[in-house]
């Protein structure tokens, strides 16, 4: 368990050689006893947060060096090692992990056990086109690090795993496990602490392994085990990076916006999700790009020109370039129609001065509304006017305002609203979608010519010429 009952190892040897030191190497002799219980050693396992092709993960290492302001130490108080700020630092060996197979018992946790090995890397040899392979060794500072105590087993008593796989296990027989949902609850606990100490996102270790599939650890179908979605959308932004994984439900989208879109949709017509939403859709005017509420980086502006389309801006992480006209207007592929927009209650467009048969207003940036949040922006900040289906005393909305706010058969369908849910639409309303039955027939190529109109021979008419006499 991470944290929990943590027992230091008991070890004697380095009690009888504490003194040895490397050359050039400081060690302070006036630590105390290195088997209290409150100290961690050289040689102790400890879970850390990693980086790998722009995803964050947890990672188990064995310790191979402890330091307290840069000087080498056989052992560190655990408190002071995890204090914020600290000087301590850790460097250990990155191990890699085998997990169980599914347990039809649900009480049955899934688990990760040690199989002998490390996770290595390739290095260049200087002077050649060769490489080499060795074990990865990162240095990390002490408070992003939680140490653990795991669990002694017998790799032949499992019937949840292959123990052709321990084949580096000296003797084959015993070994340690962790639980998965432990190593879950250490990342997001580490990855609080690296936002709380405000670390850069450059300054958590990087590693590059050989073997892809060592690292970040997977669970048995491949798919990865402990990952923070959060902190891997950060990389991917802090790289200009497109994210593809929902923030809602990790899932990897193509276009977050029209997939946000559906999950906002959903939440306010109380339509039940297909999937498991890690979090839930905002409740107060969510933003389009990833549907969080009251976020300052998720606020967008607007700047609607008198001729091309509107430019918004805004800063959440999660915001992608789309064709403003083309997702205004929706399509069967992608009927998403959540904008950002400029309310025409807010900033009305003023008439012209008389004499003139237009008014030039200034072209500026003002605050924008998302689409699926006009409604919830009219109800509270334009309380005089009615809104069909939710407000019925107050001024009829414009015209234009109601299209604003008006939504598509096609998108009600798309976020599978159940049809007595679908928005009132407003007196004289009719959905822009042409029929089935409106576009004109087109001829069949093979119709016969006795079906097709004559063509009717032209004739050159001439003007009469008049013979004039003159007289003089």
């Amino acid at each position: 368990m991470i944290n929990k009952d943590f027992e230091s190892k008991s070890f004697n040897r380095l009690e009888r050689v504490r003194g040895y030191t490397k050359v050039n190497k400081r060690i302070d002799m006036r630590a105390g006893r290195i088997t209290d219980q409150n100290s961690f050693l050289v040689g102790n396992l400890f879970v850390t947060i990693l980086c790998m092709a722009r995803i964050l993960s947890i990672a188990i290492l064995r310790s191979t060096g402890l330091f307290l302001n840069d000087v080498s130490r056989a052992s560190i108080n655990i408190t002071t090692m995890k204090a914020s700020p600290t000087t301590a630092k850790i460097s250990g060996q990155l191990l890699t992990v085998v997990p169980t197979r599914p347990s039809t018992n649900p009480q049955v946790p899934t688990s990760f056990l040690w199989d002998g090995g490390y996770v290595k890397t390739q290095s260049p040899i200087p002077g050649t086109s060769g490489s080499t392979e060795h074990v990865i060794i990162v240095n990390v500072p002490g408070f992003l690090m939680e140490p653990i105590n795991p669990e002694p087993t017998f790799i032949r008593l499992g019937h949840d795993v292959n123990s052709d796989h321990f084949l580096e296990i000296n003797g084959g027989q015993t070994t340690w496990q962790v639980p998965h949902d432990a190593l879950v609850a250490a990342c997001e606990l580490l990855w609080a602490k690296a936002l709380e100490a405000k670390l850069p996102l450059k300054s958590i270790a990087c590693v590059n392994p050989s073997d892809a599939n060592s690292f970040p650890y997977q669970l048995s179908d491949g798919t990865s085990a402990v990952i923070s979605v959060k902190a891997s959308n950060l990389l991917a932004a802090s790289e200009g990076k497109r994210i593809t994984i929902c923030p809602l439900c990790e899932a990897k989208v193509p276009n977050m916006r029209s997939h946000i879109g559906q999950h906002i949709l959903c939440a306010l017509s109380n339509t039940p999700e297909n999937v498991s939403l890690k979090e839930p859709v905002g409740s107060v005017l969510p933003c389009g790009f990833c549907g969080r509420s009251g976020l300052p980086e998720c606020s967008i502006t607007i700047k609607v020109p008198a001729n091309g389309p509107p430019v918004w801006e805004t800063k959440c992480i999660y915001q992608h370039t789309f064709k403003y006209g083309f997702a205004e207007t929706g399509s069967k592929n992608k009927p998403c129609r959540n904008v950002p927009l400029k309310c025409a209650l807010c900033h009305p467009t003023l008439p012209p001065e008389p004499g003139k048969s237009t008014c030039r207003t200034p072209v500026v940036s003002v605050d924008a509304v998302w689409r699926y949040n006009m409604v919830d922006h009219i109800l509270n900040g334009h309380e005089e006017y009615s809104v069909p289906g939710h407000r019925v005393s107050g001024v009829a909305l414009l015209a234009v305002v109601w299209e604003n706010i008006r939504l598509t058969d096609l998108e009600q369908t798309a976020a599978r609203i159940q049809k007595e849910h679908w928005q009132v639409g407003q007196e004289g309303d009719k959905e822009n979608v042409p029929s089935s039955g409106s576009r004109t027939r087109k001829r069949p190529g093979l119709e016969s010519a006795a079906s097709l109109p004559s063509k009717r021979p032209h004739t050159s008419v001439q003007p009469l010429q008049f013979a004039r006499t003159l007289i003089a």
